[in-house]
Order: C-alpha cells, then structure tokens, then sequence
C-alpha cells in the first residue's frame, strides 16, 4: 500500500459522500462538476442538499490502484 494524491470529484448529500470519481485533472474534474450542475440542477451554494466538488486529496492505494482509504478521513 501506499499514498498518493489524486484531483477527485466528489458527490456529497446531507453532508455524507456518497460517490467519488477519480479525475485526470483539475481542468477535467472543474469540467465535469459544472455540467453535472447544470444537468442535475444543482444549486452549488446550497448547504443542506446535494453538492458536487472537486478536491485534491492524499488517499491509500493497494497495488492495483484501487482507493482503500483517505488519510485525513472522509471528506465531506
């Protein structure tokens, strides 16, 4: 295992995350975030409901890639 730092785009509700995506970038994550806004109407200064973000964060990999955990814990 080990620790490396990836641009995620995540998809938060009532302030639990329910899904993440690994993206090839800012760019792309910034990207796609306003389109799924756009398309799922979402309001992004809306606190209690749905929001979608892009954040670079350190999470542990095993040796296929896959995210096992966040260092600094879910984000949310």
């Amino acid at each position: 295992m080990k620790v490396v730092e990836f641009v995620l785009l995540l998809y938060v509700s009532g302030g639990e995350l329910i899904e993440y995506t690994v993206r090839n970038g800012l760019s792309d994550c910034l990207s796609t975030k306003r389109t799924m806004e756009r398309n799922m109407s979402l309001d992004p200064n809306s606190k209690g409901g749905a929001r979608v973000s892009c954040q670079k964060l350190q999470v542990v990999i095993d040796d296929n890639g896959n995210i096992l955990e966040f260092t600094d814990g879910l984000p949310g």
